[in-house]
């Protein structure tokens, strides 16, 4: 499952008022109890009926029964070096591409970066399954043709729960595709391409097992992954620096006023 649940935080406000959501609570005044119902319009998630059963499909059945058990038992019974080097060489297939888009970005240092990774890797490394470059000074950063769209200022769409796959947004789906345009991507079989996927998912699966806490305690799980991933979006979008929104600020501003 493709989980990226990178940078969870428990800061996050998960009840319903926090995302648009009109309650109407039942009138304990009278003898008549209205029912409680609760209308989502949170702009980001126009599809949210839908994105809510496919993320319980995906939760509750696909993730409690087979993903979380085979994530579980990849981290506990794999040695380390093993699942690092499976996780190298997949990442490692992926660096033309990221040399590519960051080309197109005019990030011309990280281009020249993942350029010198793929050689070093592909050679030193022995196909990239031991990260050399890392050791010589050049860390792992792939940006996806998602992220250069992101870039030159397109947005980032609805968000979308795929069966099977996880979050998306419709950037992402839309352009997926290019990052398969390049060498070795390109000479993949569909078959070849689609255990690369599943190893990848697995790696990641497996390292957000420190997370599930955070899921699973949340008031609402939906609300809080789909926040932590819009959040993730924009953190590759912007190499970290995502910009603070000034209604954000003046927000910060009254708490800290508060606390005095």
């Amino acid at each position: 499952m493709k989980l990226k649940w990178i940078g969870l935080s428990l800061g996050f406000v998960l009840l319903p008022q926090a995302y648009g959501a009109e309650v109407s609570v039942p009138d304990t005044t009278s003898q008549d109890i209205t029912a409680v119902t609760i209308t989502y319009d949170d702009p980001r998630d126009p599809f949210e009926g839908f994105n809510r059963a496919m993320w319980d499909f995906n939760y509750l059945y696909l993730d409690k029964y087979l993903y979380r058990p085979v994530a579980h038992g990849y981290n506990d019974y794999i040695p380390r070096p093993a699942k690092t080097g499976i996780n190298n060489f997949v990442q490692n297939l992926e660096e033309p591409s990221s040399l590519v888009n960051n080309v197109l970005q005019g990030k011309w240092g990280w281009a020249a970066n993942a350029g010198g990774r793929f050689t070093v890797n592909s050679t030193i490394g022995l196909l990239g399954v031991f990260d050399v470059a890392d050791m010589m000074g050049m860390p792992r950063k792939q940006d996806a043709f998602n992220e250069v769209l992101g870039y030159y200022g397109v947005p980032n769409g609805p968000y979308f729960m795929a069966p099977f796959a996880g979050p998306y947004v419709v950037r992402e789906l839309a352009t997926d595709w290019v990052d398969r345009l390049y060498f070795p991507l390109s000479e993949l079989t569909m078959w070849q391409s689609v255990v690369k996927w599943g190893l990848k998912s697995l790696h990641a699966r497996a390292s957000a097992i420190d997370q599930e806490r955070l899921v699973d305690n949340a008031l609402d799980p939906y609300a809080f992954v789909k926040d932590a991933y819009l959040q993730h979006m924009d953190y590759k979008v912007y190499d970290g620096n995502v910009p603070q929104k000034q209604e954000d600020d003046e927000l910060l501003d009254q708490y800290m006023q508060e606390l005095d």
